[in-house]
């Protein structure tokens, strides 16, 4: 069975049962089906692929495991499964996995477990259902997200940028308006109550605006983060956006 033939049966709770035991069944096979959806935004199409794996028990699953588990995933069963497979007992620490599975050679520890994602791989599982379209290739997108109302906002997603240790990061970020001094102290209390990302003033165009940005570390972002993250920036841009003016420009 081919990773989306996985997906769709575990995707449905009517059948998803039917598919953990008709995959687990096979065996070794089907690894390379089931570890892709790892990183799927489902928590229902995560969770069964952790059970699956735990019961074929093929020590390829230990790397893209622990990388779950660094993007802070399904930990309790992630945990449980490495300990069926490994037999060890190293809790819930990510750190601990990875020292150990790199110490024993179970992983390659340069390429992330072997759980890391391609950058256009991880922006099409992040918008993946979205109600958004996506522009763009290799490492700087633009995801317009539609919203009600016929409302709908932009969201850039640069995969190219790094942090001042030279690690790579994933910036999100959202025009939201004309940065007018008399909004300043509005806008910016704002960040107090905005659950990702935070409100600043950057150079568009030659001028001033608003603008929401977000980062996460590109080594432990998971599509579900990133798609929360781009959903809040859109909707909460849009809303100041639309406080300010009215206007629905970006």
């Amino acid at each position: 069975m081919s990773t989306d033939q996985i997906r769709r049966g575990l995707r449905n709770f009517r059948t998803r049962a039917a598919t953990i035991d008709s995959v687990a069944e096979k065996g070794d096979s089907a690894i390379d089906g089931v570890l892709p959806l790892l990183q799927d935004r489902n928590d229902g199409v995560r969770w069964s692929a952790i059970k699956i794996l735990t019961e074929i028990g093929d020590e390829r699953a230990i790397g893209p495991l622990i990388h779950l588990l660094e993007q802070s995933k399904n930990a309790t069963d992630v945990e449980n499964a490495l300990r069926a497979i490994t037999g060890q007992e190293l809790g819930d620490d990510p750190g601990e996995w990875r020292s150990w599975a790199t110490g024993e050679a179970k992983v390659d520890d340069t390429a992330g477990g072997g759980g890391t994602l391609s950058d256009g791989d991880l922006i099409a599982a992040a918008t993946q259902d979205l109600p958004a379209t996506v522009e763009g290739a290799e490492q700087d997108y633009i995801v317009k997200v539609s919203l009600p109302d016929g409302r709908s906002q932009q969201v850039w997603v640069y995969l190219s940028r790094v942090d001042p240790n030279g690690r790579p990061i994933v910036q999100l970020c959202t025009a939201c308006g004309d940065a007018d001094e008399e909004h300043y102290e509005a806008v910016l209390k704002l960040n107090m109550s905005i659950p990702y990302g935070a409100v600043g003033i950057a150079s568009l165009d030659d001028s001033l605006c608003f603008a929401m940005v977000d980062s996460h570390l590109r080594e432990n972002i998971h599509p579900e983060s990133l798609a929360e993250s781009i959903m809040s920036l859109a909707r909460h841009g849009d809303s100041i956006e639309k406080s300010l003016s009215g206007d629905d420009q970006y």
